[in-house]
């Protein structure tokens, strides 16, 4: 009983509103002109572009074909430059002693064999002093070994005494030629020390020419051998360290041309080659790559940022001219010649669509279709390009000048597509 009210309730539920659903058919209907017929809406791709004859030539429209050119590979790496340990110098004190003055600044450039610090040492007295009375006995003992020679001769001496002498002779000689080479160590002449001439102090100069980077010491400061007092950079030997991923290495090679610009240079450009491939890859899976410099340049500063463009040699491509490449929200495109109708976006009368049909019989549109490529590398006018798998390249007719304008109308027909969206 209760399922025969439900279905009586339906059916009356479903009557009432088709009452006035017909009455709403009825009043459409109703307000269609007589005779008027209804035309279906439908939908072309929204990726073509229709011009007439009179918009293509405006637009100066040229078609051409993909062609197949050898253009130049290269690879984009990223690094530095850099010195070579040898250049990176640390400044020490030969003697121990009190700083009594180090002229230097941070920045500042020193030339080799210029004086960097004056370092003040008693001690050094003392060892000027012996080395003048150890060569006095050396003096002496040279002349008695002479005369023991002789008399051993003579049969008057004994072998011992000339024994004796001859390593007596040798210990001293031995002896001055040590305290000779720790005064030149310091830069004094051991000349001076036999006149009686002692210096407490000596100086320190730079071994190579160089930028100062560091100055750790100050004046009136006790160093030992082991300290530093100064830290020079010298540019000779820099070169460019790149940062190349794993996955590359098999396309880099020992003299392989290298075009590099710096991040403070404003985009100039200088060459180099390949030197040295580390072997040794770290833990991000990259390797370091030493790059030697056509020229060197003493104005150069280690540990500026690079970008280096490493030629991987030609090869043949898939390639069209740079004008036939438009971009657009990140991505890029190429038009070619279709059949496809374009999309229309408004209903068009009978009369307006029978006009058109004819205007179209007798003159037809050209229609262009936006097709998603990749570019690669660009030389001599001309950028490789990855096409659709499914294009057909000895077939299709690309749009290699005018590209631009036909983006133009595509943006400008989907703007109007939004405006007339209900």
């Amino acid at each position: 009983m209760i399922f025969r009210r439900s279905v009586s309730f339906i059916a009356l539920l479903f009557s009432l509103l088709a009452v006035p659903m017909a009455c709403q058919q009825r009043t459409g209907d109703a307000a269609k002109p007589t005779g008027e017929a209804e035309h279906p809406h439908e939908e072309g791709p929204t990726d073509v572009v229709e011009l007439t004859d009179d918009q293509r030539r405006i637009a100066a429209i040229a078609v051409g074909s993909v062609e197949y050119r050898n253009l130049g590979q290269t690879l984009q790496v990223n690094g530095r430059l850099a010195v070579p340990a040898q250049s990176q110098v640390n400044i020490t004190a030969l003697q121990g002693g009190f700083v009594r003055a180090i002229p230097l600044l941070p920045g500042q450039p020193v030339r080799k064999g210029q004086v960097l610090a004056r370092i003040e040492n008693p001690d050094l007295i003392g060892v000027q002093q012996e080395y003048a009375e150890t060569h006095s006995r050396l003096t002496y003992l040279e002349a008695e070994f002479a005369r023991q020679q002789e008399l051993s001769r003579e049969n008057v001496s004994a072998l011992k005494v000339l024994q004796q002498t001859t390593a007596d002779l040798r210990a001293t000689r031995a002896r001055v030629t040590g305290l000779a080479q720790r005064i030149r160590l310091v830069g004094l002449s051991p000349q001076s020390a036999l006149a009686g001439k002692f210096s407490a102090g000596y100086v320190v100069t730079a071994p190579v020419a160089g930028v100062v980077t560091d100055v750790p010491a100050v004046a009136g400061q006790y160093v030992q051998p082991a300290d530093v007092i100064a830290r020079l950079t010298s540019s000779q030997g820099l070169y460019a360290e790149l940062t190349v991923f794993e996955k590359d290495l098999p396309q880099l090679r020992e003299g392989q041309r290298v075009s590099i610009v710096l991040n403070n240079e404003g985009g100039r450009e200088r060459l180099g080659r390949i030197s040295f491939i580390n072997r040794a890859i770290d833990a991000d899976r990259s390797v370091r790559v030493v790059v030697r410099l056509d020229q060197s340049d003493a104005r150069l500063v280690p540990n500026t940022f690079l970008k280096a463009s490493l030629d991987l040699g030609n090869s043949r491509v898939t390639a069209l001219p740079e004008g036939a490449i438009v971009s657009a929200e990140g991505k890029d495109y190429i038009f070619i010649e279709t059949d496809d109708q374009a999309a229309h976006h408004h209903e068009e009368g009978e009369a307006e669509q029978s006009e058109k049909e004819e205007h179209e019989a007798s003159d037809p549109p050209s229609r262009f279709k936006q097709i998603p490529v990749r570019r690669g590398v660009t030389e001599g006018g001309y950028s490789q390009v990855t096409l659709p798998g499914n294009l057909d390249i000895a077939k299709s007719r690309v749009v290699v000048k005018g590209a631009y304008a036909l983006l133009s109308q595509l943006k400008a027909a989907s703007g109007e597509e939004e405006g007339h969206a209900h």
